[in-house]
């Protein structure tokens, strides 16, 4: 007997999920015995829904939702011990559904479903923060005062202009921070002052910015991207080219691979790890090369194809 769980969080993006709740049962027992629903009402609700599918023995686990739900699932699975054992469909009802991009899976329902139901699987890393697992991208300095400013109610009314209405407040708030960081292979070690740092596993950050452009999600390593400290007019000319990748170049980016960041900070500061936003003085960054499994369609940000 084949069995599925769903999650949805009806919350997400523009609050669209429940809209489609019975066509995503009414598709998902199509090909499934059991198929078990659970629609989220708060924080750690969709982890505590991916551990007790993991429990009950579920083939899948679709989630219907935005990258921050897609987090919450994935580190219920990793606490369940699971995710080698149960297979991810994202069905991206969120803002920016920046992972989902990366793994070919249309915006729109019936397609996303489509490919879904396909059941074409990829193996990916996941990254790690501190014992918590990410897919997407993990940032800190303004990245992480963003995400503060960008609240759920922001996003329901401005969609992805929520993002530049975010970082405007932001800007005008945040100070650069002194970071010490250590990177491996190499055991290289730098201090200096930064205004945003990103460690990402995916290329895409806030709905689509090309934070990281040769990130590959099945590589075994991570994409880090330092930015230095500079005035708040400089920052917004660089971010500019971040939309097309083009910072990378830029002499006060430093842009590298490794598969383990440890950043210590000279004060506490909001890192946003795929929508969880945390305080820290210290992130330790490692990778988990290949340990999960995700459905996937033509996935643009990876090596290998789906089997």
């Amino acid at each position: 007997m084949r069995r599925a769980g769903l999650i949805l969080n009806p919350s997400s993006g523009r609050e669209r999920g429940p809209e489609h709740l019975e066509a995503l049962n009414a598709a998902l027992r199509g090909r499934f015995d059991d198929v078990a629903t659970t629609v989220t009402n708060g924080d750690g609700d969709a982890e505590r829904a991916a551990v007790a599918a993991a429990e009950e023995g579920c083939d899948a686990l679709f989630v219907a939702g935005g990258d921050g739900t897609v987090n919450e699932a994935m580190n219920g699975l990793s606490a369940a011990r699971a995710l080698a054992d149960v297979a991810v469909g994202i069905i991206p009802f969120g803002t920016g559904n920046d992972f989902a991009a990366a793994l070919g899976i249309p915006t729109e329902t019936d397609a996303a479903l489509g490919v879904l139901l396909e059941g074409r699987e990829l193996r990916v890393d996941l990254g790690q923060v501190n014992g918590r697992v990410f897919v997407n991208t993990s940032g800190g300095g303004l990245i992480g005062e963003v995400s503060v400013a960008v609240t759920p109610q922001l996003k329901t009314i401005a969609g992805r202009l929520a993002y530049l209405i975010g970082g405007a407040q932001a800007l005008l708030e945040f100070d650069p921070v002194m970071a010490t960081v250590t990177l491996q292979p190499g055991n290289l070690r730098v201090t200096q002052g930064l205004y945003a740092f990103a460690v990402c596993n995916s290329r895409l950050i806030g709905g689509g910015r090309l934070i990281a452009p040769n990130a590959v999600i099945d590589d075994g390593l991570l994409d880090v991207c330092l930015i230095e400290s500079m005035s708040a007019l400089e920052f917004v000319a660089l971010a500019r080219k971040v939309a097309e990748g083009q910072h990378v170049a830029d002499p006060r980016v430093s842009y590298f691979q490794a598969s383990a960041i440890d950043i210590e900070l000279a004060r506490e500061i909001n890192v946003n790890t795929d929508g969880e936003v945390f305080s820290v003085t210290r992130c330790e960054y490692r990778v988990l090369a290949g340990v999960a499994r995700f459905f996937a369609g033509e996935a643009p940000f990876a090596a290998s194809t789906p089997d």
